[in-house]
C-alpha cells in the first residue's frame, strides 16, 4: 500500500476511535417508564378498584392505587385506543382506530382484541347495566353484543353521520349523540332507537352526559356547551367561561366537569359554568378522564398528562411520574 494511502487510513481509524458512541441511555430510560412524555392519552376509565388509560400509540396503563403508580402494557399492534369503559362485572372494554374492540379483565389485564365491522369506524363504546357491549360510529351505525363480541347485532339508521357518544342512564333509557346534531334515544334497552329533533347548527358533539332521563349536557366545536332538560328534545346554550372546546364531560356527584383545550377545565355550579383551577402545568390539552370518588378525578391528555386532581382544584396526588412533564 502506498505511504499516502496508509497514512490516510491510519488517520481515519484514529478519528473513528475518538468519536463518542451515541448515548441512548436517556431514550431507553424514557421508554422504560410506565407513563412517557410523548404519550397522548385519549381514553380513561375506572371500575371502582382499578384505573385504566389508553394512548394513541396503543398502550394501556393501569393503576390499582388511585393513580399513585402505574404499570404499562402494549396492545398487540396496530392499535390506537379511542375510548374505554367499565362494565358491571368490573371488566373493561375499549375500541381502537383500527376497528377493533378490546376486552380486559377487572384488573385491567389480559386484553383481547375482537374485530369489528369493517364498514364502521368506531367512535364510542359503553356497557349497559345488563353487561351488553355497545359501539357507536360512522354511517349512523350502532353495534351491540351480549356475548363479549362473539356475535353482533347491527342497527343502521340510514344517515351518513358519525355517532360520537352513547350512554345508558338505566336498563331501559339510553342516548346517542352525533354529527349534524343527531340525537337518538331508547326506552326499551336499545331494541329500538328513536330520532329526536336535531340540535341546531350542525352541532358536532365531543362529549355528552345525561345525569338522568331528562337532564343532559353536551360539548362541541368552538367551546359550545349545551343543556337539555327534556330528554334531548330541545337544547339551550350555556356560557363557557374558558372559551375552549371541552373534549370530555365528567359527572362527579352533583357536579359536572369539562376537560379541554389548553389544559383548561370548567365546572358546572348550579346553572352556570365556572373556570376550574386544577393546579396543573398541562402543556397541551386534556382529552379524557374518570371519576375516582366524591373528591377526586383522573384527568388525562397530551404530552404524558395523567394526573389526579381534587375537587378544590389542588393536586391530590403529586405528578404521576417524576419527569413526565419535563
Amino acid at each position: 500500500m502506498k505511504p499516502l494511502l496508509t497514512a490516510l487510513l491510519a488517520s481515519s481509524l484514529a478519528l473513528a476511535a475518538c468519536v463518542q458512541a451515541p448515548d441512548f441511555g436517556p431514550v431507553q430510560a424514557e421508554r422504560a417508564k410506565p407513563v412517557q412524555r410523548n404519550d397522548t392519552f385519549q381514553a380513561a376509565s375506572n371500575n371502582g378498584k382499578v384505573l385504566v388509560a389508553g394512548t394513541a400509540s396503543g398502550a394501556i396503563v393501569v393503576s390499582s392505587d388511585v393513580g399513585k403508580s402505574w404499570a404499562r402494557q402494549e396492545l398487540a399492534g396496530p392499535a390506537s385506543v379511542i375510548a374505554l369503559a367499565a362494565c358491571p362485572d368490573g371488566g373493561f372494554v375499549g375500541i381502537d382506530f383500527y376497528r377493533k374492540l378490546w376486552i380486559g379483565d377487572a384488573a385491567g389485564q389480559q386484553w383481547k382484541a375482537v374485530p369489528l365491522d369493517k364498514q364502521v369506524d368506531p367512535m364510542a363504546v359503553t356497557c349497559d347495566p345488563k353487561g351488553r357491549i355497545w359501539v357507536a360510529g360512522s354511517h349512523s351505525t350502532v353495534l351491540s353484543s351480549a356475548d363479549r363480541g362473539a356475535t353482533w347485532n347491527k342497527q343502521d339508521f340510514g344517515e351518513d353521520a358519525i355517532l360520537t357518544t352513547i350512554q345508558f342512564v338505566d336498563e331501559q333509557r339510553g342516548y346517542i349523540t352525533g354529527e349534524f346534531g343527531t340525537v337518538l334515544t331508547t326506552s326499551d334497552g336499545g331494541a329500538n332507537w328513536t330520532p329526536l329533533p336535531a340540535i341546531a347548527g350542525d352541532f358536532y358533539p365531543y362529549s355528552t352526559v345525561f345525569v338522568d332521563a331528562q337532564k343532559g349536557w353536551s360539548s362541541g366545536i368552538g367551546g359550545v356547551l349545551l343543556h337539555t332538560a327534556d330528554g334531548g328534545k330541545t337544547w339551550a346554550p350555556q356560557p363557557n367561561p374558558s372559551g375552549a372546546p371541552m373534549y370530555s364531560l365528567l359527572r362527579q356527584g352533583s357536579e359536572l366537569y369539562g376537560l379541554g383545550a389548553g389544559g383548561q377545565m370548567v365546572v358546572l355550579k348550579g346553572e352556570a359554568w365556572e373556570r376550574f383551577d386544577h393546579g396543573l402545568a398541562v402543556p397541551a390539552y386534556l382529552t379524557s378522564g374518570a371519576v375516582l370518588d366524591a373528591n377526586s378525578l383522573l384527568v388525562a391528555g397530551a404530552a404524558g398528562a395523567l394526573h389526579v386532581v381534587s375537587a378544590p382544584g389542588k393536586l391530590a396526588v403529586a405528578e404521576v411520574l417524576k419527569g413526565v412533564q419535563q
